[in-house]
């Protein structure tokens, strides 16, 4: 039977992450919004680019020490652990009264964030222009359907705006819809019953009590319909994902019906508020208005007695009050009236909010983390939440050993020191996690007792060519058939952020007192002279182009070394995702970005020694390739040489039997656990002649 991808994952490969939120954090997904701990594998979440991405892997673990809670003004709050990564711009003014000149948004631990610091927020920009809607009844051998109900639906400002009367003051029962107003909005009736004709041609039955009208509409299969797309009860409702797509000019007749039937606006005040008790409509509407430059105050009313926690969106300041209303289509003569001035910014892409307050208690309990595609980044109610890039690696490592079908009981894992050592816990193989800066050595011990083991050994650029620099070396010149993945994010991301060997001179990250004062080492290079047989560099967040080095690595006969440029979100803040994407690398002429990683075999480069007169010009080339940095950095295959011995056949050159009886194959004591092992032939091996 063919291994899947599920079966080289351990029962504790989600028992770990480098920050992580409370199970109950608010996540805004595709559709709707949905608590953390109920997003499953597969499904899509609000990136910090405003675009939904798939959720590639969910992680969780028991959290015990600190959790972190952001309170932002406007709307929101966040729960976090310490190290969780938040994208934040600091404000600038030391008395944290004054607005920022500029607005440089970086990751930030969270318990480095400051009050007032801004919390940076995405504005949706996915969208799906629909002019119609195709609607499926579900027809039912009970219903009975007196005329014909339409297929397709013009999604056009009257239908949109139906919806929000719907949302608003709409609810159904298992045969009618029924919307709710107060008895002197006429208007707002008479809409109604007009769309619900012009659409559907269904006529209303009216009941009047008190001073309030209900007008409801007969259609069992229209009901299910809006069941679906709205949900029952208005403990849940919620806008139906199709229209949280649609573009902004659309959605400004949806804002308005939901404004209109459960809203209101005071001229006299400059103020404006919308209430429900559904949290996921009260989040998209918050979206809704975000799209449109509104940034809205969101207050929430406990609950008490017969009535149910509710959200207050306000809009309360001159600012916003005056692009409503222009939404709402009621603009209003603002005057000369200036209230308090808004204590968010609004930028093209996003909203900053000031974190009001920061408060830490103990925790014991779950906390969970999600891998999310491309972006690598989440939205909460308030916050742009990010993930750590060891799960790249690790996903690449299990995928290139689901293609290769590899036995499970002849691959093995083992790490070193570093945010890379819980990689054998989460990959089902044999596997040891060592001591720092002696990764090779375990590996290299193991290849040779056992030649028939596929043998793979990780660590991080500090744990490998800082303190393990010497067995680095010393690998190179013996040529094991083995596979080493360093993990180079330039610094120790498990010891608060020093530089690791791999730091450029003179760079200062944000966790360094000074400049680097030391210069850095090429792993390339130094893995080249070494006497390494395969050099390649890979891309934590190009996943499946660093799965195809990890085959190619596998299948290498000699020693394959895989340098993994990967950005450290906590504490590198120089060589972040976006530095590698290039977004400040801008082409003066078309001025579009221009990533700095580039692929080596999309440039026609051959680093495959064919035969060994060509080495030196083969060798010469990977230096002047790994010498590239900056503007400009290849990614691929740098140099493959399989002209070399490995060091099992020079083993095999002096032992001839090695092979077919390895170390691991032989029998070293009898039943009863007594020592058989005949030493004299080493023992001999070893006498010096006189």
């Amino acid at each position: 039977m063919a291994l899947k991808l599920a079966d080289y994952k351990t029962e504790v490969h989600n028992d770990w992450c480098a920050g992580c939120v409370l199970p109950d954090t608010q996540i805004h997904c595709n559709p709707s919004v949905k608590q953390i701990q109920q997003i499953a594998v597969g499904e899509r979440v609000l990136g910090r680019d405003g675009k939904f991405h798939k959720v590639t892997e969910i992680i969780s673990h028991i959290h015990r020490g600190k959790i972190f809670r952001f309170i932002t003004k406007c709307f929101g709050e966040t729960y976090a652990t310490e190290e969780h990564p938040i994208l934040v711009v600091k404000r600038s003014d030391r008395n944290k009264k004054l607005h920022n000149a500029e607005y440089d948004a970086v990751w930030k631990r969270a318990d480095e964030l400051e009050e007032k610091d801004y919390l940076v927020y995405p504005i949706q920009k996915e969208e799906q222009d629909l002019e119609f809607i195709e609607i499926d009844y579900d027809l039912r051998k009970k219903d009975t359907v007196s005329k014909k109900l339409p297929s397709r639906i013009a999604l056009d400002s009257d239908f949109l705006r139906l919806m929000g009367y719907y949302v608003a003051e709409g609810y159904i029962d298992s045969r009618r819809i029924h919307f709710t107003f107060n008895s002197n909005e006429v208007e707002f009736i008479d809409d109604v019953m007009q769309i619900m004709m012009n659409k559907f041609g269904l006529k209303a039955a009216t009941v009047t009590k008190h001073n309030s009208t209900t007008i409801s509409f007969s259609s069992a299969p229209l009901a299910r319909v809006f069941a679906e797309w709205f949900s029952k009860g208005a403990l849940n409702k919620k806008l139906p994902h199709f229209v949280m797509l649609l573009p902004v000019t659309k959605q400004t007749e949806l804002i308005k019906g939901m404004w209109l039937g459960d809203g209101w606006v005071s001229s006299s005040q400059l103020r404006a508020n919308f209430k429900t008790i559904s949290k996921t409509l009260c989040e998209q509407m918050k979206m809704l208005l975000l799209r449109q430059g509104v940034v809205p105050v969101i207050s929430v009313a406990p609950a008490s007695g017969i009535h149910k926690k509710a959200y207050s969106i306000q809009v309360v300041n001159d600012r916003d009050f005056a692009k409503l209303c222009k939404v709402l289509g009621t603009e209003r003569d603002m005057g000369s009236h200036v209230g308090k001035p808004p204590s968010s910014i609004v930028q093209p892409d996003y909203i900053l909010i000031p974190i009001r307050k920061i408060e830490s208690y103990d925790y014991d309990g779950p906390v969970y983390n999600l891998e999310v595609e491309d972006v690598n980044s989440y939205v909460s109610e308030n916050a742009i939440l990010h993930n750590c890039g060891d799960f790249g690696i690790l996903n690449a490592v299990q995928m290139a050993l689901t293609e290769m079908q590899l036995p499970i009981h002849r691959t093995t894992i083992f790490s070193g020191i570093g945010c890379s050592g819980k990689t054998p816990h989460f990959i089902r193989a044999y596997g040891i996690h060592t001591l720092h800066g002696r990764v090779l050595p375990f590996a290299q011990g193991a290849k040779l007792a056992n030649p028939e083991l596929h043998v793979i050994a990780v660590g991080g650029d500090g744990d490998g060519l800082g303190i393990g620099a010497g067995h680095f070396v010393s690998a190179g010149r013996r040529n094991v058939d083995m596979v080493y993945i360093i993990f180079n994010n330039a610094v120790y991301g498990l010891t608060k952020g020093q530089a690791a060997p791999t730091l450029k001179l003179g760079m200062k990250t944000k966790s360094l007192p000074q400049p680097n004062v030391n210069n850095s080492v090429n792993p390339i290079a130094l893995a080249l002279v070494s006497g390494f047989t395969f050099l390649a560099r890979g891309y934590s967040y190009d996943v499946r182009h660093l799965k195809d080095l990890i085959k190619k690595a596998v299948e290498h006969k000699g020693l394959a070394f895989i340098d993994v440029l990967q950005p450290c979100p906590t504490y590198n803040d120089i060589n972040t995702k976006e530095w590698f994407q290039g977004l400040d690398n801008i082409d003066k002429s078309t001025g579009k970005v221009m990533p700095r990683m580039y692929k080596l075999e999309e440039t026609g480069y051959d680093g495959v020694v064919h035969d060994p007169a060509e080495l030196n010009e083969k060798m010469a080339q990977v230096i002047a390739r790994s010498n590239e940095w900056g503007d400009k950095i290849p990614i691929g295959i740098f140099y493959q040489n399989e002209h070399v011995p490995t060091y099992q056949e020079r083993i095999t050159a002096r032992i001839p039997d090695y092979m077919a009886n390895p170390p691991a194959l032989q029998q070293i004591a009898d039943e009863g656990g007594k020592p058989i092992t005949n030493i004299d032939r080493l023992l001999g091996d070893l006498k010096v002649d006189k």
